[in-house]
């Protein structure tokens, strides 16, 4: 990257997910890069699904208090959802004055169950020092509420060198990864479909491999289901291919898949709506979530490759430049409401 890496970060911070590696990706990125000194995933992966565990959110409570007590962090960043994870994180500040910042996925602001209640998720949003939102969509219902927001749609990642891949991308079967992750909003039925009119191309999908793939009815000889990866084998894959598949059906969407084939430089089909529009504006083909969309897209990121690899890399340089200075924007934004904080606790009052 052109500008220097060199930068203040946000001292005695950590954040905390109630979710399991693969389900804070961006957390990771984003506490890494803002040199927070732990990202905690406090979710027992072995423990599927909300109904069949009612002990699990009073027990991550739990932990992450415990967490937080022992660390005495002066800020806490939290990923939601869940929201009982910020309202833990909101009830540590309380006790302690440190500050807290949301970092809020589309998810949180689109599933029901986790804008129950409304009123205790407006009080801890309003308490938040920020939350940080993918689309000014949801900046604008937050500040509508009350609570300060910060759009930040990705945290590009830094590279020194990509992952060495595992084919060769001048090979004349043109690869394709499929981003999936069996999620409600992924339009799989119509990639498998596209991917029957496009014999020529490979396509490789993610997620573990289970009984979901035979209601997908009869799947192309080009399609394969990669099952598991780790992460080191999910970057190789998606370093080796000519282009990644991100796409969802639901609107105000980000898609991580997505951001990580922009670190990685790698050309992009994604859905026609105007966030990934405006985000992913150069080396991208953005299609409408249908088979014949799919397909037209894939013959059009093949017909000029050439153009769609170079623009790509030019994208990925100015995402950095927009993410250094929004992270010195956070970082000012974050460390000034620590110290106000500590100053009014120093005087009496309340923070």
């Amino acid at each position: 990257m052109a500008r220097s890496d060199r930068r203040p970060t946000v001292p005695r911070a950590v954040f905390v997910v109630w979710g399991t590696p693969p389900k804070g990706r961006r957390s990771l990125v984003l506490g890494t890069d803002l040199g927070v000194e732990e990202v905690a995933y406090l979710a027992d992966e072995w423990r599927p699904g909300l109904t069949s565990d009612p002990l699990k959110y009073p027990r991550y409570l739990w932990r992450t208090l415990r967490l937080l007590v022992s660390r005495r962090p002066r800020v806490v960043f939290v990923q939601s959802p869940p929201s009982p994870a910020t309202w833990t994180a909101a009830i540590y500040g309380a006790m302690t004055g440190a500050q807290f910042v949301i970092d809020a996925h589309s998810d949180a602001f689109q599933r029901e169950r986790w804008l129950r209640p409304r009123w205790l998720n407006r009080l801890v949003a309003r308490r938040a020092a920020a939350t940080l939102v993918t689309d000014p969509h949801w900046a604008a219902r937050l500040e509508r509420d009350g609570a300060r927001a910060m759009v930040i749609p990705d945290i590009p990642t830094p590279r020194s060198h990509d992952p060495v891949p595992s084919t060769d991308q001048a090979e004349s079967t043109f690869e394709l990864l499929v981003v999936n992750t069996w999620s409600a909003d992924e339009p799989l039925q119509e990639v498998v479909a596209a991917a029957a009119e496009l014999p020529e191309v490979r396509f490789h999908v993610t997620g573990r491999r289970d009984g979901r793939v035979l209601q997908l009815g009869t799947v192309p000889a080009n399609v394969r289901f990669t099952d598991f990866l780790s992460v080191a084998e999910y970057e190789r894959l998606m370093a080796s291919v000519h282009g990644v598949v991100c796409l969802t059906t639901r609107d105000h969407t980000m898609q991580r898949g997505a951001c990580e084939a922009l670190s990685l430089a790698r050309p992009i089909v994604t859905s026609r709506w105007p966030l990934l529009e405006s985000y992913f504006s150069a080396g991208t083909v953005h299609v409408d979530n249908t088979a014949a969309g799919i397909r037209d897209g894939v013959r059009t990121l093949m017909a000029h490759y050439g153009e769609y690899a170079s623009a790509i890399g030019e994208l990925r340089q100015r995402r950095w430049d927009e993410w250094l200075d929004r992270r010195s924007a956070l970082i000012e934004l974050v460390t000034d409401s620590a110290d106000r904080a500590s100053a009014s606790r120093r005087l009496g009052g309340t923070s």
